[in-house]
């Protein structure tokens, strides 16, 4: 059986091709890809980094994930990339974090944020960029 970390990671990632229209499941990925790997846009990936787990006594032990999340768009010729950038990532922000905590109560998710949320401001035009970094907050271990 796969490890809550795992399960969450797992649930994102189809959480985020499963809320936004314009995401392919195989577009959706939880390893870092540079954008010249990417053939077909837009494009979501991660890096998952190490958790800090808190314990507050009693069998009670909450563990804190955080997440580098990085999506790619391409606009061609439109010169709207940066639109499309921020998009992205308020649709990740609005349609999958806003809501992920409380669509997985049963990995006993009990916050789930973006932290900080920025786009590379039509530096790589004709692509665009936005990174998010993500924390979500779960219990380890449940005890009945």
């Amino acid at each position: 059986m796969a490890t809550r970390r795992t399960q969450i990671v797992e649930a994102l990632v189809s959480d985020i091709h499963t809320n936004i229209a314009r995401m392919l499941p195989t577009n959706v990925t939880r390893q870092m890809v540079f954008l010249n790997e990417v053939n077909d846009f837009p494009f979501v990936c991660m890096l998952v980094e190490p958790e800090t787990r808190f314990h507050y006594g009693a069998g009670r032990k909450l563990a804190t994930l955080a997440l580098s999340l990085r999506g790619y768009v391409f606009d061609g010729d439109s010169g709207e990339n940066i639109d499309l950038a921020e998009d992205l990532g308020m649709d990740i922000d609005s349609l999958v974090i806003d809501t992920f905590a409380e669509a997985h109560r049963d990995l006993a998710i009990e916050f789930a944020g973006v932290q900080s949320f920025r786009t590379d401001e039509g530096l790589m035009s004709p692509y665009g960029i936005a990174d998010l970094t993500i924390t979500i907050t779960y219990e380890v271990e449940i005890f009945d």
